[in-house]
């Protein structure tokens, strides 16, 4: 995993630190590259891969092709083969197109650099990285839009498929990738509602509010108890219109997985090989969600959804073609997820919102433009195109500026000890994170409990005139833009007296009272300073 070092983390694990060698001769001693590389820290230009067992260190200048790595450190023992690999790998989980290497090779080291496809060029060795990439689409029923919105940044970077392996929605989604046809498969998304799926008659509505979300629930599942499972021939109906078989069938490896009900066994199919009379069949069959859906019928058989028995289908495309990254993408679709072995060399690019996408049987044309943009800019911070953890935010926001800044404005107030600090906010926060970053998970806290929406790319000063604006006075909740379960849990969070968001709203309105309640109540009592602080300060 590629993470970006700052210095308290630095500080943090200075003895290990102390401990790390170059791996490749950048500089002329041991000690001379930890100089430079604590420079390049404070720079914002370190970097640290972990893989399990190893650590690789190093500073990187982006390119326009791709990373100029001027310093590499490993732990004692580590060896070229291992620590390159980790290299490329992590630079293709964000589709660099080129490594290049700022030192001098031994004529040992140049000969194995050699065996490896790099040449030195220009003073440095150069590597063009060749892809292989898989794309892997889990179920989720109404939740699929997601994927597309994924597939919208990938094809932004040129990135194409060699195999696509698809279950129940993933498998009609990797239908439209298959086929090549962006426009199409945002046409489809944008018709598509619950009526245009499923054979379900709904009451007209006005305004689809929380009670209308309701009766449509309840009409639903009648409808799939009375009649053994929902008829899916609106699907077909639908999927005719914006499929071509024949492109998929002469298209890349495509394999779809679905259930076949005789012995609950997986049955994957490849779409390549199948009769194009039989493509949207068998896309139908691995998205049939028995009881709620009706079963599947091929030739004399029935199969069900494929997320029975394989619902993040990575084991089906490591088993029929040679990758060297696989991009899955998971919208937590109900189902059995199998446990895969990746080989050492293939990397993944694994994309799953933490953000709930909404019911999984109301199609709403609303919500899946929602989820697309979602997935959208999920996928563009998974590339390192922007940044944050549940927000979006252009790469030029600078936190640690921020975090500095509230400190300062803090110390003045209540006496902070960082060190003893760090270990409860991330206990707070259920995450680690340095020191540097505090502001950033401060302003997301405050974010997500007034409501705002993650379906922007924001700047700093933007997001937090937002945040203070929620804050002050926050914006009536659109039911229609909420599942079921999503409202529920709002109202809970929202009237809930004794959640932590109350209490920090409560010592907010007690200032005089903070080194008080510091004292007992260290990370809310901080929250609130940090809320005074926007609103006097920025």
């Amino acid at each position: 995993m590629l993470k970006k070092i700052y210095v308290s983390e630095l500080i943090a694990t200075w003895k290990k630190f102390q401990q790390m060698n170059l791996l490749f001769p950048f500089y002329s001693s041991h000690q001379q590259a930890r100089d430079h590389y604590f420079a390049a820290v404070k720079n914002g230009k370190g970097y640290r891969i972990s893989t399990g067992t190893s650590e690789l260190w190093f500073v990187k200048n982006e390119m326009v092709e791709g990373w100029q790595i001027t310093n590499l450190l490993c732990l004692p023992n580590s060896n070229w083969q291992q620590g390159i690999q980790s290299l490329e790998k992590a630079a293709r989980q964000q589709f660099k197109q080129q490594l290049a290497l700022t030192f001098e090779a031994t004529p040992i080291l140049e000969h194995w650099l050699l065996s490896k496809g790099y040449s030195f060029t220009e003073g440095q060795w150069q590597k063009k990285l060749i892809y292989h990439t898989g794309l892997v689409l889990g179920g989720g029923g109404a939740r699929g839009a997601y994927q597309i919105g994924v597939w919208q940044a990938l094809l932004e970077k040129n990135i194409q498929f060699e195999l696509i392996a698809g279950t129940s929605v993933g498998g009609l989604n990797g239908a439209l990738i298959a086929q090549g046809d962006y426009p199409q498969a945002v046409a489809l998304w944008e018709e598509i509602e619950t009526d245009k799926v499923l054979e379900v008659t709904f009451n007209e509505v006005e305004e689809i509010d929380f009670s209308a979300q309701v009766q449509q629930l309840r009409t639903f599942l009648r409808t799939s108890m009375k009649q053994r499972g929902v008829s899916s021939r609106p699907l077909k109906h639908l999927l005719s219109e914006h499929l071509v078989p024949q492109k998929i069938k002469t298209g890349v490896p495509f394999y779809i997985v679905t259930t076949k009900i005789s012995a609950f066994q997986e049955v994957v199919i490849s779409l390549n090989h199948s009769p194009a009379s039989e493509i949207i069949d068998w896309l139908l069959a691995s998205a049939a969600f028995f009881p709620v859906m009706a079963m599947a019928k091929i030739g004399t058989d029935y199969y069900v959804d494929g997320g029975y028995r394989n619902n993040l289908p990575v084991d089906v495309a490591l088993n029929h073609q040679k990758l060297t990254e696989l991009v899955i993408v998971d919208v937590h679709g109900p189902g059995f997820d199998k446990r895969y072995h990746l080989p050492e060399a293939v990397a993944e690019i694994k994309l799953a919102s933490s953000w709930s996408l909404g019911d999984l049987f109301l199609f709403q044309q609303s919500r899946s433009a929602k989820n697309r943009l979602l997935g959208y800019l999920e996928t563009k911070k998974t590339l390192g195109d922007l940044q944050g953890v549940r927000y979006s935010f252009e790469n030029q926001a600078d936190f640690a500026v921020l975090t500095k800044a509230f400190i300062r404005y803090s110390q003045k107030q209540v006496t902070l000890d960082l060190e003893e600090l760090v270990p409860k906010l991330q206990k707070f926060f259920h995450q680690s994170f340095p020191i540097e970053l505090m502001s950033q998970f401060f302003l997301e806290f405050f974010a997500y409990w007034t409501r705002v929406s993650p379906l922007k790319s924001y700047t700093l000063a933007e997001f937090i005139q937002i945040v203070l604006r929620q804050f002050e006075l926050p914006e009536p909740i659109v039911a229609a833009d909420y599942s079921v379960q999503e409202q529920i849990e709002g109202f809970i969070e929202s009237n809930n007296v004794f959640s932590v968001y109350r209490h920090i709203v409560q010592l907010a309105q007690q200032p005089s009272a903070f080194a008080r309640t510091y004292r007992r109540w260290p990370v809310q009592t901080l929250l609130a300073l940090f809320i005074n602080y926007l609103q006097e300060e920025v």
